[in-house]
């Protein structure tokens, strides 16, 4: 198909850029790449320099097992044990696996920054596509927005803990502002690299994957080295090793008070691959990918390709390294009852001393910080995408690049003033903190499945697969994959720990409930004021008119 035969098929409704009664048609040259954004509507800004390397690296350093699966590993030991662990942590990677696909089909032949919503207005068509664009951005943007504060308290506890080990009598880490301190801080130096230039964004994605082979190595030498000097190895009846230590109430004579089932204990060891309290993306954030599509060469393809690999060596890599963590452990039950801020420094103080642990720890928290600096890439392409197609307030101070380096500072910026102030929510309650990042799991995953569903259903007849896509195995990829979420949304809204107070009380629904207040009061707003009166999906910053007479260069 031709140049003319494709913009013969786009939209009517397409007007002149403002200012201009007709357009001067020359002959000029687009890239694939530029004139397949065009071809949705977008007009390219950002620089295109990343390959298959950054674009796998942005998925598989977002969910960052090396740092993810040690900061709930105190989580796993009390819901469920090492049994609960494995089986869940398999089982949720490989479904994540699965909606990583019914994603990537999508993505390619849709690779836009900030694509999730785009894919809803494409698939739910003039009539739903509006309203599912609307909703999906606020999920998607509320969902990262949330987890970039959730990785920096993670890796604060990571770094924390490091002190308390070092510093033992030191009051000053127990105090709440001060671990506030440290978060703000780690946003600070996450944001900057993602404020300079493309070069130092490839580099902290390098840099992020390189760290993760170095933690890697301390996992599969140091560990067992480690575990051979000291009290050995668990026998193969650790992976069969169950604990509910989800009920803690007592009765008059010290015996624990049973409200959780054994079964009920499983279902909310779950959350251990999927949740992102003070943890990173683990088994969800494959649209990491997506958010650099328009800064990618050869994006149709290679995004897709970056978001199902990025997934499935996430989870044939970490699978194979909670084995060796569990091999390695010393003392269960020190795990479950440690007492740093993060119950790890009480499994490497056990396994490899006081030192050894400071220093595994101190590279952890390198490896976070670079992790947070690729979760904030997301979050700053997202906010910039949504701002591009008017959906934030004051959208136009956000939607701008700069002149040199064409990156979105301005909404850097805001995500730099919102998150820290998200952070702040930890110096009174880490129970209040905790609802607002748990709500990151849920707003991000339903952000997924409208997509999916409506790419199944009303956007079936006129979706146009790209040259990736799943074929026949379309349809059940996109149910298993729908069933996940639904079932993970769920488990997301369950008490972790019984019995239920104000201080154990998942107050997650009440967030995820205030998010879907505000999209859809901003939608049905009266007055005229509601999106629902001028919203009518992505803004074109290109016209069809523009696209005659272009010439198009290069291959996938």
């Amino acid at each position: 198909m031709d140049t003319k035969d494709e913009v013969e098929k786009l939209p009517t409704t397409a007007k002149m850029p403002p200012g201009k009664d007709s357009i001067e048609l020359t002959t000029r040259e687009m890239t694939k790449d530029e004139h397949h954004l065009a071809t949705l509507g977008y007009k390219q800004v950002f620089i295109r320099s990343f390959g298959m390397f950054e674009n796998w690296a942005a998925t598989f350093t977002t969910m960052n097992f090396v740092s993810g699966l040690p900061v709930l590993f105190g989580f796993a030991m009390y819901t469920g044990g090492p049994q609960a662990a494995f089986s869940n942590w398999t089982m949720v990677g490989g479904l994540s696996t699965i909606v990583s696909l019914a994603m990537a089909e999508i993505a390619a032949a849709l690779p836009t920054a900030g694509g999730i919503y785009y894919w809803a207005y494409a698939l739910g068509g003039q009539e739903y596509g509006p309203l599912l664009a609307w909703l999906t951005a606020w999920y998607n943007w509320a969902g990262w927005l949330t987890i970039v504060p959730g990785i920096a308290q993670g890796n604060t506890n990571f770094f924390v803990s490091m002190l308390e080990i070092l510093y033992p009598s030191s009051a000053v880490l127990k105090e709440g502002w001060f671990a506030w301190c440290i978060s703000a801080l780690t946003i600070i130096l996450a944001a900057i690299p993602n404020c300079v230039s493309q070069w130092t964004i490839r580099h902290m994605l390098r840099g992020t994957v390189y760290t993760t082979v170095v933690l890697m190595a301390f996992y599969f030498i140091w560990f067992p080295i480690a575990a051979s000097r000291r009290g050995g190895f668990q026998p193969a009846s650790i992976m069969t090793t169950f604990y509910n230590g989800i009920n803690t109430a007592m009765d008059s004579e010290g015996n624990t008070i049973v409200q959780a089932s054994d079964s009920y204990c499983w279902v909310v060891g779950v959350l251990f691959g999927a949740w992102p309290v003070f943890s990173t993306k683990e088994f969800y954030g494959y649209d990491a990918s997506v958010h650099l599509s328009e800064e990618t060469l050869s994006a149709s393809s290679v995004v897709a390709n970056g978001m199902w690999t990025g997934s499935i060596s996430t989870w044939l890599l970490s699978v194979l390294t909670l084995i060796m963590v569990l091999f390695c452990m010393q003392d269960f039950m020190g795990i479950v009852n440690g007492t740093y801020p993060n119950n790890w420094a009480e499994y490497l103080v056990q396994l490899v001393g006081r030192r050894g642990a400071a220093a595994i720890l101190a590279f952890t928290w390198i490896d976070g910080l670079l992790c947070t600096g690729v979760i904030f890439l997301s979050a700053q392409r997202i906010t910039y995408a949504v701002a591009r197609d008017g959906i934030l307030p004051f959208s136009k101070n956000f939607s701008k690049v700069t002149p040199k380096h064409h990156l979105p500072v301005n909404a850097a910026l805001l995500m730099v003033v919102l998150t820290i102030a998200i952070c702040a929510a930890v110096i009174g309650s880490t129970v209040a903190f905790s609802a607002i990042t748990a709500a990151a799991t849920i707003g991000t995953n339903l952000s997924y499945l409208i997509p999916i569903v409506a790419r199944q259903t009303i956007g079936r007849k006129h979706f146009k697969p790209a040259k990736w896509n799943l074929g026949a195995w379309s349809i059940p990829v996109s149910i298993i994959a729908s069933l996940y979420i639904a079932f993970l949304f769920v488990v997301l809204m369950l008490p972790q720990l019984y019995p239920v107070d104000a201080q154990t009380l998942n107050y997650a629904p009440i967030v995820i409930g205030g998010i879907t207040a505000i999209a859809l009061g901003g939608w049905f707003f009266p007055f005229s004021l509601g999106a629902r009166h001028w919203f009518e999906g992505p803004r074109r910053t290109i016209t069809e008119v523009e696209l005659v007479g272009v010439q198009v260069k290069g291959s996938d």
